[in-house]
């Protein structure tokens, strides 16, 4: 998709899109209209089509939008509400016909289309994905494919930085989250937390209330979410011990800390996940370490390096965060957070999706 510089040739690329479309309408005649202006002062339509086809006759009433997020979509249709209930009796020279709202925009996500779909407002983006539903007419198209400015959007909400926002969100979707209070707990900026409420606002995951931000959709946030999740930066340590059942589970917990500032270990993936909602017992275990915590676990452990048959898997990090999170399911043992441990494990093998899914069904009873 070439790069667009003004709204005029937004426009004009919009109702090319348009007519584009109508090419899948054998026989059909299409005429491009020049605005006509409404009554009262009213805002006028980006474009007009008459689609004569069989014998029937109807109205395209095009409104071009910049951004296709959900939160400007839904404003938009509005807007084609208001512009049809003002258009013309009659428009030279054919009289009165069928009006057909439609919304073009540069992409429409998934949740973009389904708000098109509830008023009944056709729709196609410069990226192929297209709706067209009246008399005798079914077109409808969706390609797999994001822009990169979309994907770049997207991750910019799930960047680690932003990560632990998120986590406090979900952990208490019903809110209500003053900006302060959010920042507070997710050790972040104002300005941090701010942008990315303002992300979640524009896709309609979370409301702006007068008591503060609510996390409206948060399944729809954890699943666009696993869709682009980036593990948190860590190095990998192979390893094995000797030790193992409970001999291995007390030494372990006297490494396992979540106190700021002195060395941090806690149990990660499928290991914290036996802890939050088991599943199956896997045979290796898992941990995040900041770097003084890796060192005392494999002191406690006994855990020399191999390249195969490892039993002990410790992923060291420097994201403070995930630590800031950690629970503690039972006194003295710490694990990562149910949304950090269902996160990991999606993007993890078969077994750990199985799990991951299971965890999620247990400790987070809002995920469908």
């Amino acid at each position: 998709m070439k790069h667009i510089n003004t709204e005029k040739e937004l426009e004009e690329v919009g109702s090319a899109a348009v007519r584009d479309l109508l090419r899948c309408l054998p026989g059909a005649k299409v005429t491009p209209l020049a605005g006509v202006s409404q009554a009262g002062g009213h805002r006028q339509a980006d474009g007009l089509v008459r689609v004569k086809y069989g014998d029937t006759a109807h109205l395209l009433v095009i409104e071009v939008k910049a951004h296709g997020a959900p939160r400007f979509v839904r404003s938009a249709v509005h807007q084609l509400e208001s512009i049809v209930a003002h258009m013309p009796e009659h428009l030279p020279p054919r009289g009165a016909e069928q009006f057909v709202p439609i919304l073009v925009a540069p992409y429409l996500s998934p949740e973009s289309q389904a708000i098109c779909r509830d008023y009944d407002v056709a729709y196609v983006d410069l990226e192929g994905n297209a709706r067209l539903v009246f008399d005798g007419v079914y077109i409808e198209r969706s390609v797999p494919s994001k822009p990169k400015p979309e994907t770049r959007a997207l991750r910019s909400i799930f960047t680690p930085k932003a990560a632990a926002i998120l986590r406090a969100l979900l952990r208490e979707p019903e809110g209500p989250w003053l900006v302060t209070d959010l920042a507070g707990s997710a050790n972040a900026s104002l300005g941090h937390v701010s942008n990315v409420c303002k992300a979640l606002l524009e896709r309609e995951w979370v409301d702006r209330r007068p008591d503060g931000i609510v996390l409206t959709q948060p399944n729809a946030l954890l699943r666009t979410w696993r869709e682009n999740y980036r593990q948190p930066r860590a190095e990998r340590f192979d390893a094995y011990t000797h030790l193992h059942g409970r001999k291995f589970e007390d030494l372990a917990r006297t490494a396992l800390n979540a106190e700021t500032g002195v060395p941090r270990v806690m149990y990660a993936r499928a290991s914290a996940a036996q802890w939050i909602a088991p599943f199956s017992r896997d045979a290796t275990q898992s941990f995040y370490a900041d770097e003084a915590g890796a060192r005392i676990l494999r002191e406690k452990l006994s855990l020399r390096p191999v390249g195969m048959g490892s039993n002990v898997v410790l992923y060291v990090t420097t994201d403070e965060s995930l630590f800031d999170d950690a629970i503690e399911p039972v006194p003295g043992l710490f694990c990562t957070d149910p949304i950090t441990t269902y996160l990991d494990l999606w993007c993890g093998n078969d077994r750990e999706r199985e799990a991951a899914e299971h965890l999620g069904k247990e400790a987070l009873p809002w995920i469908e």
